[in-house]
């Protein structure tokens, strides 16, 4: 008698197996429930946090400073994912392409929507239009050359940013000239949309009298001259390396032992200095 207490503690293997499984679903929601209330106390306090600092006013993404930024709730790593986005030629064409910010609050580009103004937003759904106005004409005339064109011209005329007009006439000079078209969509910061816009009023100047760069030129155009061989071309961008960049014409003349006649023609194709 005194040892039947113990029988209420044994269990049979299906019953021990039902206990572990209860077990197993009570440790689940311990720890569910110790992550849960976490979670949304740091969702309540990005609420919060965002609710204290925010300032609404009116903004361009475009242009605005990371202290007005700030202002309006925007929290400092998105804001300066916004500012190195804008360093690298982005711009924002539409106010709903802000939502696309990395990293910020879907509850914040709700409340900032509103006062999301884009500066030249008839510019960008329509720049036809903004050419005619200011050509004067239909826009079917309008071109530009992409061999030939200064940054003045690429500015008024495409409404590009400043950034990646640079990019376009370095990559220009680096290539000594554009040999097609397609070649502007390889320029950093174009996007799709840029490239279609201004496609159709692209022109492209004879490659041959654009002259190439010799302080960019890379071992496939030194080839195209036809005045060296493969060695001397390779110790002439060698050369042109120990000199930070740069080679003059006279150095090349003597350093190839080239004829009068040569040396005429490597200053006829190629911009470099005495």
């Amino acid at each position: 008698m005194r040892n039947e207490w113990k029988m209420y503690f044994i269990f049979s293997q299906k019953e021990q197996k039902g206990m572990m499984v209860l077990g197993s679903i009570l440790l689940f929601s311990m720890i569910l429930s110790w992550l849960l209330p976490n979670r949304t106390r740091e969702v309540a306090s990005e609420a919060s946090n965002s609710a204290y600092y925010f300032k609404p006013f009116d903004f361009d993404p475009n242009t605005i400073d990371s202290v007005n930024a700030l202002k309006l709730g925007i929290p400092l790593k998105q804001v300066n994912t916004l500012l190195n986005y804008r360093k690298k030629g982005g711009h924002f064409y539409r106010k709903e392409q802000f939502a696309n910010l990395y990293g910020i609050s879907p509850l914040l580009v709700d409340k900032l929507m509103p006062y999301i103004k884009i500066v030249g937003g008839a510019f960008v759904k329509n720049r036809n239009a903004y050419w005619n106005s200011y050509n004067g004409a239909p826009k079917e005339t309008w071109v530009i050359d992409i061999n030939l064109a200064d940054e003045k011209e690429w500015v008024q005329k495409t409404g590009l940013s400043k950034s990646v007009i640079s990019r376009i006439l370095n990559y220009k000079n680096y290539l000594g000239a554009f040999e097609h078209i397609g070649q502007i969509k390889k320029v950093y910061g174009i996007s799709d949309e840029d490239y279609q816009f201004i496609k159709p009023h692209l022109s492209l100047s004879t490659v041959h009298s654009i002259l190439l760069n010799a302080n960019t030129m890379n071992f496939k155009k030194w080839e195209t001259l036809g005045l060296f061989s493969h060695k001397e071309i390779g110790e002439i961008i060698q050369r042109r390396k120990q000199n930070g960049g740069r080679i003059g014409w006279r150095e090349i003349v003597i350093m190839c032992d080239l004829t009068e006649t040569q040396a005429n023609g490597l200053k006829a194709k190629v911009d470099i200095k005495d």
